[in-house]
């Protein structure tokens, strides 16, 4: 059942697992309800990166207003609490100027951050507490804190790991917020497993065809720290990298269609346990949406 918001603070959020059309989505609501796009994708922000983060096309970077894409330079700081502090500066002038804030993306902690608020005003500290430790010992560690954050980053993210554990660390855990200031209506984008996987493969060829390659190849060649920057942290880009470094090494496609394909699932995940209010999008119902998004609005 759908809740009508009853402030003026409405906010649409179109969230779901990669290759579920969240983009089109986003476009459709926008121009149906004068609204304005903000990403949160924690990897199309950076210039640098386009193929291999499926950023928006140039076509539909007209078609509506689009904030936080192609933004910063890869070696620039990027984290939950900037995107929080910039969303929220952005959907205020949205606000200002009369239109719907729309968020779209796939790094549901951020979206989860921004929309509830969380109490980030410690994040900036660091502490070694935490980076010694294995992917295993921090996954196992994050697990008792918050079960669903931890399956969402999984184990084999060093850094994400130990960000999240030096946030609750901080006390000022990730379930602990302060009021929300937003009202949100969720638009889910799902599609069935089996057509997901299928899409996410194809997807990987036709990024590798459109050119991956060859951009990753810019990015090691103009930049010596790339493999040690947070941008190659987007699936696939570490892979591409070492095995254009190492040719005897080779590339192993498959294998970044299967990360790409756990990431789903691990977004999936995240999804089933975090949001409510929402409204489904199952690739053929955009007409029923904005329906009920225009009955969110009343």
């Amino acid at each position: 059942m759908i809740r009508k918001s009853k402030v003026i603070n409405q906010i649409l959020v179109v969230v779901g697992p990669t290759a579920t059309n969240k983009t089109q989505v986003a476009i459709n609501l926008a121009k149906e309800f004068d609204g304005e796009i903000i990403n949160a994708d924690a990897f199309q922000v950076y210039k640098e990166l386009n193929v291999g983060v499926n950023k928006p096309s140039t076509k539909e970077m007209t078609s509506a207003k689009f904030h936080l894409i192609g933004t910063i330079s890869i070696n620039q700081k990027w984290d939950i609490k900037r995107f929080q502090d910039e969303a929220n500066t952005i959907i205020q002038d949205i606000y200002m100027r009369g239109k719907l804030p729309i968020i779209v993306g796939g790094s549901h902690l951020y979206v989860d951050a921004l929309i509830n608020n969380y109490d980030l005003s410690n994040a900036s500290e660091r502490d070694n507490k935490y980076t010694d430790l294995s992917n295993q010992e921090l996954f196992n560690k994050l697990s008792k804190l918050d079960k669903s954050l931890a399956d969402k980053i999984g184990g084999s993210n060093h850094n994400r790991l130990v960000r999240a554990l030096q946030i609750t660390e901080s006390g000022k855990t990730l379930n602990k917020t302060n009021a929300s200031l937003y009202e949100p209506l969720y638009v889910l984008c799902t599609k069935p497993r089996e057509l997901l996987y299928d899409d996410i493969n194809k997807r990987v060829d036709l990024m590798i065809r459109h050119g991956w390659f060859e951009e990753v190849n810019h990015l090691i060649k103009n930049h010596s720290d790339f493999l040690n920057l947070n941008a190659a942290k987007a699936i696939g880009y570490i892979s591409i990298a070492n095995g254009l470094l190492n040719p005897t090494l080779g590339i192993d496609i498959e294998k970044i269609k299967q990360q790409t394909r756990h990431y789903a699932k691990r977004q999936l995940t995240w999804i089933r346990h975090h949001y409510n209010n929402v409204v489904e999008y199952t690739q053929d119902n955009i007409e029923q949406v904005i329906k009920q998004v225009r009955e969110w609005k009343k």
